[in-house]
């Protein structure tokens, strides 16, 4: 699967600054690694997000996210956010930010 570059390029503004940042192909993706951890990543045109497992699709108040069920069953803390809540690059800029406060929180490697 293909990703949208466009969006991949908006990611990495929002992660400009950062020398922790590496780009890896995953998921028929880009992702994005923080610090050795995984934080956000591309599928498709959407934008994939990690947060903490106990994290509730109620508490993102988007109607643009859902929880990421790619693998036919729904995966803990992560969530993807449709083409339209990630086209502008203020709202690319928020949801990274929360992802990357995610990622930072945890031990390192």
């Amino acid at each position: 699967m293909a990703y949208d570059a466009a969006l991949a390029t908006r990611i990495s503004r929002a992660l400009d600054g950062r020398t922790d940042v590496q780009e890896k192909p995953m998921f028929g993706g880009l992702t994005f690694m923080v610090a050795g951890k995984m934080c956000c990543g591309t599928i498709g045109d959407e934008l994939m997000i990690r947060l903490a497992p106990d994290t509730t699709l109620a508490q993102l108040k988007s109607p643009h996210a859902r929880i990421c069920d790619f693998t036919k069953r729904p995966m803990r803390g992560f969530f993807v956010v449709n083409a339209q809540g990630c086209s502008m690059q203020r709202s690319v800029a928020r949801w990274v930010r929360l992802t990357l406060e995610y990622a930072l929180s945890l031990p390192p490697k």
